[in-house]
């Protein structure tokens, strides 16, 4: 509204300044008619010889100055101060305009932080569950893989009476077949002959034939095996 009678007080100082010239165009179209004929301009001049020569008295001059030049200045300060007007109105306009514009500028970078920060939130959150998808995915592999890991069993009541006796033959230096060592120990020979697989499996033992039968002995690691603060060899009936 402000700026469209900005363009409105454009538009009239454009009137006036045609209308202006469009009457000084008439006069000076008027004065060379007569084809640049001087007695026009003699009896001008002696016109205005005349007019100044007059002695004008102090209250026409006041009355012309009261009621020609002060309505004019006053016109002519109305249509300045109107004109000022226009143009502040404008300026306070595209201020405001620019002011909004930084507004809506400001909550747009507010609403896009806050957005911003929501999306942040929501990745920490999915990062948790990613992280807790991995633990439990280790787990499972951890599982999984202590599954498919043969278990060493612990050895049973004959497998350890064999490796005692074994350990015994070893100490006194005699030779140790299956068939003594079963007669020893009270166990029959696929008692004995199946600890001693077990045994020798888990390379307790190591076993040699001669003519007289299958023979043991105990292997470096069922010297070290008999030897640890676990190993029992009290029950032993020797």
């Amino acid at each position: 509204m402000q700026t469209d009678n900005a363009k409105q007080g454009s538009v009239l100082k454009k009137i006036a300044g045609w209308t202006f010239s469009a009457f000084a165009a008439w006069a000076i179209t008027k004065i060379f008619d007569s084809y640049y004929d001087l007695s026009l301009f003699s009896s001008a001049y002696a016109a205005v010889g005349e007019w100044l020569g007059q002695t004008i008295p102090v209250q026409q001059w006041l009355f012309w100055l009261v009621f020609g030049a002060a309505p004019l200045a006053i016109a002519l300060g109305l249509w300045s101060y109107w004109d000022r007007r226009l143009v502040v109105a404008v300026a306070k306009a595209e201020e405001e305009k620019a002011y909004k514009s930084a507004r809506d500028s400001v909550e747009k970078a507010k609403t896009a932080s806050k957005e911003s920060e929501v999306a942040k939130q929501e990745l920490k959150v999915m990062r948790k569950k990613l992280e807790a998808i991995d633990s439990e995915l280790a787990a499972a592999n951890a599982k999984i893989a202590d599954l498919q890991t043969p278990k060493v069993q612990p050895l049973n009541e004959q497998q350890r009476l064999v490796l005692a006796a074994i350990a015994y033959y070893d100490n006194t230096d005699e030779e140790c077949y299956v068939k003594s060592l079963s007669q020893r120990i009270k166990l029959t020979m696929v008692e004995t002959e199946g600890a001693v697989d077990v045994l020798l499996k888990r390379n307790l033992v190591a076993d040699f034939y001669a003519n007289t039968g299958r023979g043991v002995f105990l292997s470096p690691d069922g010297r070290a095996y008999v030897l640890s603060p676990d190993f029992d060899m009290s029950h032993l009936p020797l």
